[in-house]
């Protein structure tokens, strides 16, 4: 009964954690002048064709592309936790099976 108690409360507290995600944002902290510079001078010569060569047709995403601090929804990490917990107690019963058979034998 202990174990099924400890198991519901895990799941809870998963659940829980779930339902305030942590959002993290970063930005420069420091910045450094320097006195050095980069310069490239000359022009670029392809030595070849491209291989493969470039295609006419503008080819574009199925979709829109992520954008900085872009926050997705929770349900892919809902799919997660299901899984986990689905395969959780698939193991669960499997054990629970064996440990049984394993003590019915041992009484014979």
């Amino acid at each position: 009964m202990q174990k099924a108690v400890g198991r519901l409360f895990c799941i809870f507290a998963v659940l829980f954690a779930l339902q305030f995600p942590l959002y993290v944002y970063g930005g420069q902290v420091q910045s450094v002048e320097s006195e050095g510079s980069v310069g490239f001078t000359g022009a670029y010569e392809p030595i070849g064709p491209p291989d493969p060569p470039p295609s006419t047709s503008p080819q574009r995403p199925g979709g829109s592309l992520p954008q900085t601090n872009m926050i997705e929804g929770a349900f892919v990490g809902w799919i997660g936790i299901l899984l986990v917990v689905g395969v959780s107690l698939a193991v669960g019963e499997k054990r629970k099976k064996q440990y049984k058979n394993y003590w019915n034998e041992r009484r014979k």
